[in-house]
């Protein structure tokens, strides 16, 4: 999706994430974890976001019911308290929720790097711009700068024996890396601010033009998010499947870009 205006890709992932936040029907649920999945498939990372997924389901299905113990169907009794089959399923039904919303996030992070969220929020939120785009290279950095102080402070043979000793310095190292983020923070700050950032009257420089095409398929995008809101308020399914079109959208479109590269 990169051949597309940013905006493309933001509209599309906001209509998507709302409709799979908002919505509790497991229709919607399905074809969000389906259409983000098969993203991921495309872009890189099926494997690590279907164990994200299948975590996130399981984790909230097993512990709904030490919450809710409304039901008809008891499968047990833990603690004198009722385990139902209907918190189980509402349980993964809202872990659904979550992980669809994950996936979304995690697959277009890969479409929208910190240049498209600049280049989207620059000119009327400069400050939500930087902010967004400096969270966006702080988190893709954690891991490398973790694995790197890691490897540095076992060099330095900070490390002890025995399970406390263990804990120390794994909270040693997430306190040098979590120091080491907020100082690169600070600075990156400081320049931005030092080079005029956000300063009334600065010109912003951008490589993306907005085509005809691009408009033609926002345009699609709100038509087939409006019809599938409709649905799903509705309750009228002929609708719904609005929402597995849109929810096909991306993959159709990194498909094709793939497609034409291996070409």
């Amino acid at each position: 999706m990169r051949e597309w205006h940013p905006s493309v890709s933001a509209v599309l992932l906001l209509a998507l994430l709302l409709l799979s936040a908002f919505s509790a029907d497991p229709y919607v649920i399905l074809c969000s974890l389906a259409g983000g999945i098969s993203f991921c498939a495309i872009t890189g990372g099926a494997r690590r976001q279907l164990k994200t997924v299948l975590f996130v389901v399981a984790v909230f299905a097993l512990t709904n019911p030490l919450f809710s113990h409304r039901g008809e169907l008891v499968l047990f009794y833990l603690n004198h308290n009722a385990v139902t089959l209907d918190a189980l399923y509402e349980g993964a039904r809202i872990g659904g929720m979550l992980a669809a919303s994950l996936c979304w996030f995690s697959a277009f992070g890969r479409v929208l790097d910190e240049e498209r969220v600049v280049y989207l929020l620059g000119r009327p939120f400069p400050k939500t711009a930087l902010l967004i785009s400096s969270a966006l290279r702080m988190v893709s950095l954690a891991g490398p700068r973790h694995t790197a102080v890691k490897e540095a402070r076992l060099a330095a043979g900070l490390k002890g024996e025995g399970a406390l000793a263990d804990l120390r310095f794994a909270a040693g190292n997430l306190s040098v890396s979590l120091g080491m983020t907020l100082e690169n923070a600070v600075e990156s700050g400081n320049s931005m601010k030092a080079r005029g950032f956000g300063l009334p009257g600065r010109t912003a420089y951008g490589l993306f033009r907005f085509a005809p095409a691009d408009g033609v398929l926002i345009a699609a995008v709100i038509l087939l998010a409006a019809l599938a809101a409709a649905g799903i308020l509705l309750d009228f399914a002929p609708l719904w499947a609005c929402f597995g079109i849109l929810c096909g959208i991306p993959c159709l479109l990194e498909g094709r870009e793939k497609l034409r590269w291996r070409s």
